[in-house]
């Protein structure tokens, strides 16, 4: 716990550090009056990182509930106009469900308007996508009726400069060409990396496919060959060779990152690729951070209220009125600028750390990356989606013998128990709970259900069930 105490401030600047504390409670942070009459700051820190993950839930539920809050018109025009895009739970069969891939046409209404309601059903929302950008769908050809759609993965432009990405692949750091820094091949292998490189930003499954762990699913669906597809769609360079190589993608509620976990590319791809060297046999590694490199946190600046930015606006203006007027993006420079007078820093709005991971398969990809040159064509490895579906299907829903059994002996019996346990959970998702309009009729119930939330998981039972 970090107490901060501030000279005696005017009625105008107590106010604002009042309102914005008020607004970062959820962070922790408050402001109380001390006997003196100042104001004593105080800033509550979780005990480790993992720690944090849970801590910060509820800042990142109401960032998203305020979101979406804000975009209730399109989310309720969406539901009206396509509603067939969700599973009508009378008929949901979890053991009936067929993924199936549809590249996204950007210049199509209704895929544009399913991209946009995909981006507000995540909790932890991306940023505006820039660039070239490609999209997946992942709709149910299994069930009956109507095919409901699981997910998708929607693709954009990576960042020019991301630090653990590059630290991680081994780009040198660059620098404007204005400046002694500069060094032109580096740069060169940057742009030559990039070109084959795309941000993964929305890699999310809609209700009750969530419970079946469709978001896992969705973040292979670029690995592809209809991945690549898409992607060679969005270069429009003429005489490009388009290769998508390289997915980068960041989780915002942990550094861990469930969706990229666990895809083990021996098994997905039967012992035909390889993977990476570095990310111990799966298809997307985490870029850790170097020694003495802070890792990234969650940002949630966004929780300030625009009355705390109003009166952010008028004690810069009031004090600093020629940079003021020459401020790019007031509210920005406005809280800065609140910030520094007050001896606070940004980090004030941090929450939990997050990760940063880079998806690729053959064992020469980082090579290549790493030292500007193109791969050859045949060393541009992809999986085959029906594989993909059949380690999905053996891992997430009921019991089937597209593949063979991926668990030890030992553990076959607890496997079998978890698909169970998910299956009954997808078969029992509430009807009325899918679409995101319930979310803003019942804030209360902000947090999204879980497995545990129908079957509840007793310790002594799950032993029972080993033992089997």
């Amino acid at each position: 716990m970090l107490r901060l105490h501030s000279e005696p401030l005017s009625s105008s600047w107590h106010d604002f550090l009042v309102c914005l504390l008020r607004d970062l409670a959820p962070l922790g942070h408050r402001a109380e009056p001390s006997p003196d009459g100042t104001l004593s700051i105080t800033t509550t820190m979780p005990a480790s990182d993992k720690a944090g993950q849970s801590f910060c839930d509820p800042a990142h539920e109401l960032r998203h509930h305020a979101l979406i809050a804000s975009r209730a018109d399109d989310i309720a025009a969406f539901e009206a106009k396509h509603s067939d895009v969700f599973a009508r739970m009378q008929l949901f069969q979890p053991s009936a469900v067929r993924p199936a891939l549809e590249i996204v046409d950007f210049k199509n209404d209704r895929h544009r308007d399913i991209i946009d309601y995909l981006a507000l059903y995540q909790s932890v929302t991306s940023r505006k996508r820039v660039g070239r950008q490609m999209g997946l769908l992942v709709w149910d050809r299994g069930q009956t009726d109507h095919f409901p759609l699981i997910g998708a993965a929607v693709l954009a432009s990576p960042r020019f400069s991301q630090r653990l990405r590059d630290q991680h692949i081994g780009w040198k750091p660059d620098y404007p060409r204005t400046s002694r820094h500069f060094d032109p091949q580096a740069r060169a292998i940057r742009e030559a990396g990039l070109a084959r490189m795309m941000q993964l930003s929305v890699a999310c499954a809609l209700p009750p496919y969530n419970l079946l762990s469709g978001a896992w699913l969705a973040a292979l669906a670029p690995f592809t060959e209809i991945g690549q597809q898409a992607f060679a769609r969005a270069v429009r360079t003429p005489d490009a060779d388009p290769d998508l190589a390289t997915i980068i993608t960041t989780t915002g509620k942990a550094p861990s990152g469930a969706p990229f976990r666990g895809h083990r590319v021996n098994q997905l791809t039967n012992g035909r690729v390889e993977a990476s060297p570095r990310a111990s046999g799966n298809v997307f590694a985490r870029a850790r951070p170097a020694a003495g490199v802070p890792p990234l946190r969650a940002s949630f600046e966004a929780l300030v209220s625009p009355e705390a930015k109003r009166r952010a606006r008028d004690l810069f203006a009031a004090e600093e009125p020629t940079r003021y007027a020459t401020a790019r993006d007031f509210d920005r420079a406005a809280i800065s600028y609140a910030l520094r007078r007050l001896g606070l820093h940004r980090s004030l709005f941090d929450g939990n750390e997050i990760g940063v991971h880079i998806g690729m398969l053959g064992a020469d990809t980082e090579a290549h990356l790493r030292d500007g040159t193109v791969r050859p064509h045949s060393k541009r490895p992809r999986i085959v989606w029906e594989q993909a579906v059949a380690v999905w299907t053996k891992k997430f829903l009921p019991q089937s013998d597209s593949v063979r059994e991926t668990a030890t002996p030992e553990t076959i019996a607890e496997h079998r128990a978890a698909r169970q346990r998910r299956s009954q959970a997808a078969r029992s998702y509430p009807q009325e709970r899918i679409p995101l309009s319930y979310l803003l009729a019942h804030p209360e119930d902000r947090a999204k259900l879980t497995v545990q939330d129908f079957v509840p998981l007793q310790h002594e039972a799950r032993r029972d069930l080993v033992t089997l």
